[in-house]
């Protein structure tokens, strides 16, 4: 096309929208269109954003979608200092520029907290073993003073305060990257008596599962670095409020980090553990672990929840197994 920068033009639709659509059918054409921009070699592509009147963030959605196919994992980045984030330019017809403007700086805090969800989920068993997930953690939140974070990682800590956890990662205790480690991070807005509603968030961070003594079978082991994706998470949504600085909340977000390994010293069914809230767990296969990672930190969780305004508790994992068993195939 002769007549823009370029000269290319590419139209991604979204098809016809029902009454059943939500605003993904938005982000789906936003993430097609720019995936084929960059195929085409565009270098800093421009996205018209259009208004979905369907949708009331359909413009955030799909500024959001042409982002997600802009991303370029954290080990390639690292490892090649030349590859970055590609710029894009957008453009909307919009009446009021200071409502555009609002959307698309929202669109970038949640953004930059979905590139560190990514960054943490996607990174492999080594680039995110526990003790680097607890550095980079720190690294990302460094001089946030409306964010402060707790590393629990002695050995007899774990063990007395997280004793299902400490289970789980028994065979992984003699590498100390791969030791559990649990990750208290708090955010606190800067005026705390505007605080209405309290969060308190549980991310199983499993940073590799094999499946331990009930082992995974039949390839089905490949991709299991995954299996902290909600811890990722939880993390992530903490980089958004320490971005965003929501003035009514505060949040607790807990990341249980571990690594469900073979060995000697591997917990195995019908172990009976005693749980921090004085239960008694019997284990019947040690591919349930995710359940296990988080148990001692939801019972931590629910009694600081006793003291907070207005609370609510949250668990955020990937329970890979169980979602495969009641739906289906899937993608974790």
């Amino acid at each position: 096309c002769d007549y823009v920068s370029g000269g290319k033009i590419i139209l991604s639709p979204t098809g016809k929208i029902s009454p059943y659509h939500d605003a993904r059918v938005v982000k789906e054409a936003a993430y097609k269109g720019m995936v084929r921009a960059l195929d085409s070699g565009a270098k800093k592509p421009l996205l018209v954003v259009q208004n979905v009147v369907p949708f009331p963030d359909g413009q955030l959605v799909c500024i959001l979608g042409a982002f997600e196919a802009l991303y370029i994992p954290l080990q390639m980045r690292e490892r090649d200092a030349t590859k970055n984030f590609i710029k894009i330019g957008l453009f909307a017809e919009e009446k009021r520029t200071e409502d555009f403007e609002k959307v698309v700086r929202n669109a970038i805090a949640l953004e930059r907290s979905r590139v560190f969800t990514r960054d943490i989920a996607g990174g492999d068993p080594e680039r995110m073993a526990p003790a680097k997930i607890v550095e980079y953690v720190k690294d990302s939140f460094h001089g946030d003073n409306n964010i402060s974070i707790r590393v629990i990682d002695k050995d007899k800590t774990i063990a007395e305060d997280y004793p299902l956890l400490a289970a789980v990662s028994r065979a992984s205790n003699h590498v100390d990257r791969h030791k559990p480690r649990v990750v208290e991070i708090q955010y606190k807005p800067s005026d705390i008596a505007r605080v209405t509603e309290t969060l308190l968030l549980v991310g199983k961070g499993v940073t590799y599962d094999t499946g331990g003594a009930d082992i995974k079978i039949s390839g089905k082991m490949a991709g299991m670095s995954r299996d902290k994706c909600g811890a990722a998470a939880v993390a992530g949504f903490m980089k958004a409020c320490s971005i965003l600085k929501p003035p009514h909340l505060k949040v607790i977000g807990v990341l249980c980090l571990c690594r469900n390994s073979i060995g000697s010293n591997s917990y195995v069914a019908d172990e009976l553990l005693l749980s921090k809230s004085g239960k008694t767990v019997r284990v019947v296969n040690t591919d349930a672990e995710g359940r296990l990672a988080m148990a001692d930190a939801l019972f931590k969780a629910s009694e600081i929840a006793l003291k907070e305004l207005n609370p609510h508790i949250y668990t955020i994992a990937t329970l890979t197994g169980h979602a495969r068993a009641c739906y289906g195939n899937y993608t974790a």
